[in-house]
């Protein structure tokens, strides 16, 4: 038996009622999970693969999805749409930014923006391609940026690597880094699938890439404090990219009404 199951059980038998509410958590948290990891280091853990797969895969990546837009005409009429909303405004973070291909199109139409991404080597193929654009490495889950900074958010397949439960953390995050009257547009796979990769284009990789629904989608930036705009699904453009039906949300931050 390893260790930590032997102290679950000793826990368990010296009575967990008898310790304060922080433990008493901690305990749940440990006892329910079966690799008797603790939560938080288990999605650590998580994120660092997707980390270390993006950085695996950032020149392929870039040489396959830098130019993709050119043939994706919804995609454009939806960021030029989103660029019109938010260039005379401020500041749009492009989250999950990859190569910078989507912030490349936004800047191109005079939209003051940058890039976030959580793989430095991937921020590094964007860098070379957009000597222009600022692009720092974070993660949606926890912004580090100042409350009411931007004027827009875009993230395009973005969220692909999070689990259901963590929507809301996210888009809360969105909405708290949002100023007033400030826009997000969020895209997605349509579907309820967790689909697991080990390998893409050759290269050997661990992620969990999860579908969404566009109820769940809607459901989940409401319950952050979102009014939607506009929602819209499309069929995947054959020879061009993942054979996946697309889901596309424009999402509010409302004006607080005095």
């Amino acid at each position: 038996m390893c260790t930590s199951c032997g102290l679950l059980l000793r826990d368990y038998h010296a009575g967990v009622h008898n310790r304060s509410e922080s433990e008493k958590n901690n305990f749940m948290q440990l006892r329910n999970n079966p690799s008797g990891q603790p939560v938080a280091s288990r999605e650590h853990e998580r994120w660092r693969s997707v980390r270390m797969s993006y950085d695996t895969i950032a020149a392929e990546y870039a040489r396959r999805i830098y130019a993709e837009l050119k043939d994706k005409p919804f995609d454009r009429e939806w960021l030029d749409g989103f660029a019109e909303r938010v260039r005379a405004i401020g500041q749009v973070c492009d989250l999950g930014c990859g190569p910078g291909h989507v912030a490349r199109y936004l800047r191109d139409r005079g939209v003051d923006v940058f890039g976030l991404d959580l793989s430095p080597v991937m921020l590094e193929e964007a860098r070379r391609l957009n000597p222009d654009i600022e692009f720092i490495e974070g993660t949606m889950m926890s912004l580090n940026m100042e409350s009411e900074r931007l004027a827009g958010i875009v993230a395009l397949y973005s969220i692909i690597h999070m689990e259901r439960n963590e929507l809301g953390i996210a888009f809360a995050e969105l909405w708290r880094v949002l100023r007033p009257g400030g826009c997000a547009l969020v895209a997605f796979h349509v579907g309820s699938d967790t689909i697991h990769n080990t390998e893409w284009w050759g290269y050997s990789v661990n992620l969990d890439a999860t579908f969404f629904t566009s109820g769940e989608i809607v459901e989940q930036l409401k319950r952050a404090g979102f009014e939607i705009e506009a929602a819209m699904e499309r069929d995947s453009y054959p020879e061009v990219e993942y054979q996946s039906r697309r889901g596309y949300v424009v999402a509010i931050k409302d004006i607080p009404t005095r």
